[in-house]
């Protein structure tokens, strides 16, 4: 058995000192936030650097190789000793892209992707991740999402150098987390641990962080509202990063295939797109991962993927849509999808394999 995750954690700590601790004095930082942030009060406390920052605040959600194209050619003349993202999985994986294209000495995305063993490496900024949604785990990851949204594709930048090498969890940067945001991306965190269950890639240690990450979502999702309660903003905190401990070492399966089309046609945020396949999923996948099974089951306090189900809609109802005819998708479409669905490095995760059938029968199943 092998577990590999480099990242220093810091977690429940005020952002503001940790972050000028970690950076030290005189160094160029170059800043990746959303926009509006840079005028908050907490980022006063972080931008402490003056002249040596510079902040980029116009990342464009679910990135496109454009937006990130721009940033880098900005990044290469800028040369940053310190590369800082303090955001969503949109943020942190356009900062993960342009620090290692400084590092490759790339001009482009697809430059990168395509250097291969002709890629000559250079000075590596420090990289730390503060992440502000509880969901996607990408500061504990070594992987990008970029997305081509002119040909409708999704590429993933993956490097096991490519891990941040802090990140910082401050509770205070999730409380104005809009409720839909905080409920899109907690069913994304559980995605990522149904798949690190699942996965041909799993281990022990993979495990116990997902059965810890389950755990916590299912005590605590039907208590998120407005406002939510600190201890569980803390708590789903907690299981995002669990999460992402997961799956950095087991990578994402049919799920997540599957929801790739559905965010790229139809707009559905990725939390949502990638965790409504789970349940026709956990169905199929049930037979081969027997073993754990009863652990899951009693973590969840449930007897079945029936029950699990049900705790899990009834939980979301009236806060997010949760079906695909909700999206607009028409039945007549789910068809044409089916070919979509199926990206090879994901669904060859799966601990079962699909067919198109079985895909078809998911769509179908999370239809209405």
């Amino acid at each position: 058995m092998k577990y590999y995750n480099p990242v220093r954690i810091s977690f429940d700590t005020e952002c503001g000192e940790e972050i000028s601790k970690l950076s030290g004095k005189d160094k160029k930082r170059l800043i990746f936030c959303y926009d509006g942030f840079e005028k908050s009060p907490i980022f006063q406390t972080i931008a402490d650097n003056g002249k040596n920052d510079h902040v980029i605040s116009d990342v464009e959600e679910n990135p496109s190789l454009q937006s990130i194209d721009k940033a880098l050619e900005f990044a290469h003349g800028f040369r940053p000793d310190i590369v800082l993202a303090i955001g969503g999985g949109s943020v942190i994986d356009t900062a993960k892209v342009v620090r290692f294209g400084l590092y490759y000495n790339r001009s482009s995305v697809l430059e990168l992707l395509e250097g291969g063993a002709t890629r000559i490496a250079g000075d590596k900024p420090l990289f730390i991740a503060v992440p502000t949604t509880h969901g996607t785990g990408s500061e504990v990851t070594m992987w990008a999402t970029v997305w081509d949204k002119i040909k409708n594709k999704k590429y993933s930048v993956t490097d096991i150098g490519n891990y941040p090498d802090h990140a910082v969890y401050d509770h205070r940067l999730f409380a104005t987390l809009p409720l839909q945001v905080s409920v899109s991306s907690t069913l994304d965190a559980l995605s990522h641990s149904f798949e690190a269950l699942w996965n041909r890639n799993s281990n022990p240690v993979s495990d116990h962080f997902a059965f810890e990450c389950i755990k916590l979502i299912i005590k605590n999702i039907d208590l998120l509202d407005d406002p939510v309660p600190e201890q569980v903003r803390k708590e789903l905190i907690l299981a995002s990063m669990y999460a992402g401990l997961s799956f950095s070492n087991t990578k994402t399966a049919a799920a997540h295939s599957i929801s790739y089309p559905l965010t790229l046609n139809y707009g559905i945020p990725h939390g949502i797109a990638c965790s409504m396949p789970l349940f026709p999923l956990l169905k199929i996948n049930k037979k081969g991962m027997e073993d754990k099974l009863d652990r899951l089951f009693m973590n969840c306090e449930v007897k079945n993927p029936e029950e699990l189900e049900t705790k899990i809609r009834r939980a979301v109802s009236g806060k997010v849509p949760f079906a695909l005819s909700e999206f607009g998708v028409k039945e007549d479409e789910l068809d044409r999808l089916v070919d979509q669905c199926f990206t090879k490095e994901r669904m060859a995760n799966n601990i079962i394999e699909l067919n198109g059938d079985d895909v078809r029968t998911v769509l179908g199943e999370i239809y209405k």
